[in-house]
């Protein structure tokens, strides 16, 4: 791939709108440009982002009672100037995208992490080149904006950061602390973090994350949390992600489960968390004296997008048919849950095999998992054809639940 074309595109679309906009609009100061609306589909496509461009009054136009100028300054999908991508960039984003495509996960991950690295590098050429023209001052600042805001620190400098994204910075310095600690200082402290109502820099989701990625070591301390926080269905849920199935986590979390005073959210996180850690028997032997909902919530949350979550629990039908085969009455509860676009688990290449056997599973809502889950992966051409020669027996498949996931899939291989 020719990342210095991809970068060069980057920054010329950047500088050539900044300059249209300058030329349209004398006199009117140009504060920053922005790329954004970032999207990519892990495996599949990578898209080239927009180019949003604010000036001072162009941001005044579209301020309201509701959402301010400040509110607005660093939004750029609300700017009325905006770059969609033309045919060459989108061109371009399909040399990338094949690329990504061209090997495994891990090639795709490589690829599409350094073309969002590009357009960070590529927003701080283009400053400089503005900049050295005159047609914006100093402050200006050209920025990709990804969802998560994780490019922002890769377009500009620290000085910039605390000026124009003071909570970046902030939450950049809590997380420089808390790496130099001691790591079980620091487990106690992101612990903390995540208990308090609001919780101060990095912030919960980005305590939650970093505890997930010290694993095991995160475990002891998470587990007294479990044993005596209020409201235990963050920590069990928590547990269930870091794939540690000791007998002192499997026991806490069972006795949330069996504690009928707590809540339906605490006992159902704690049977989702037993079941991902593959002990969705211990649920099933309190079945008969729990609540519908925690039972299914244990029953389908191997298969679920909580299940990719940390440590990844591999793809297994066997304990989801058994507890059905046990508690049939369960099984419309189940497809109700289990419903096309209620987030199912993403295959891995391993697991292929897996959901091949589901597609001839005596229960529908396995069935219709497997069908859908298969169809949001790439096959190999052999394995397409199999697909698709199972697609064309499960289209007379008894169950309408199935048939419907059928046709859904036939329309999005189309």
């Amino acid at each position: 791939m020719d990342w210095t074309r991809v970068e060069t595109t980057f920054r010329d679309r950047i500088v050539e709108f900044v300059q249209r906009m300058h030329a349209e609009h004398p006199g009117d100061r140009i504060y920053g440009a922005a790329l954004h609306e970032f999207y990519a589909e892990s495996g599949g496509v990578i898209a080239w982002p927009m180019v949003g461009v604010a000036s001072e009054r162009s941001l005044a136009s579209v301020a309201t009672a509701r959402f301010d100028a400040d509110a607005l300054r660093w939004s750029p999908a609300d700017w009325p100037w905006q770059l969609d991508p033309g045919e060459d960039e989108d061109a371009l984003a399909e040399e990338v995208t094949a690329e990504a495509t061209a090997g495994d996960d891990v090639t795709w991950d490589r690829v599409h992490r350094r073309y969002e690295r590009t357009a960070a590098k590529a927003c701080r050429s283009a400053r400089r080149i503005l900049v050295d023209e005159g047609i914006v001052d100093r402050d200006f600042i050209a920025v990709a904006m990804d969802e998560a805001w994780e490019l922002i620190p890769l377009s500009l400098s620290k000085a910039q950061m605390r000026k124009h994204f003071p909570e970046l910075d902030e939450e950049q310095v809590a997380v420089d602390r808390l790496a130099a600690l001691p790591v079980e200082a620091r487990i106690a402290e992101l612990v903390a973090i995540v208990d308090e109502h609001v919780s101060p820099p990095p912030g919960a989701e980005r305590a939650t994350a970093w505890l997930r990625e010290l694993g095991r070591d995160a475990v002891p301390t998470i587990l007294d949390r479990l044993r005596v926080a209020r409201e235990k269905w963050q920590w069990a849920k928590l547990l269930g992600e870091l794939g540690e199935s000791s007998d002192d986590v499997v026991d806490a979390l069972d006795a949330v489960v069996a504690t009928r005073s707590l809540s339906e959210p605490d006992r159902g996180w704690a049977a989702a968390a037993l079941a991902r850690l593959g002990r969705m028997d211990v649920v099933v032997a309190r079945i008969d004296r729990l609540p519908e909902e925690v039972a299914v919530r244990a029953l389908t949350a191997p298969y679920t997008s909580f299940r990719d979550i940390g440590v990844p629990t591999p793809l297994d039908y066997t304990p989801l048919e058994a507890a059905l085969t046990a508690h049939p009455s369960l099984h419309d509860p189940v497809c109700v849950r289990l419903a096309p676009g209620s987030g199912y688990c993403v295959l891995a290449a391993d697991e292929v095999e897996v959901a091949f056997g589901g597609l001839g599973s005596g229960w529908a809502a396995v069935r219709r998992h497997a069908v859908i889950v298969l169809a949001d992966v790439r096959l190999a051409s052999d394995r397409r054809a199999r697909y698709t020669a199972e697609l064309g027996r499960l289209s007379a498949d008894p169950d309408e639940r199935v048939r419907d996931a059928v046709v859904t899939a036939e329309q999005f291989a189309r």
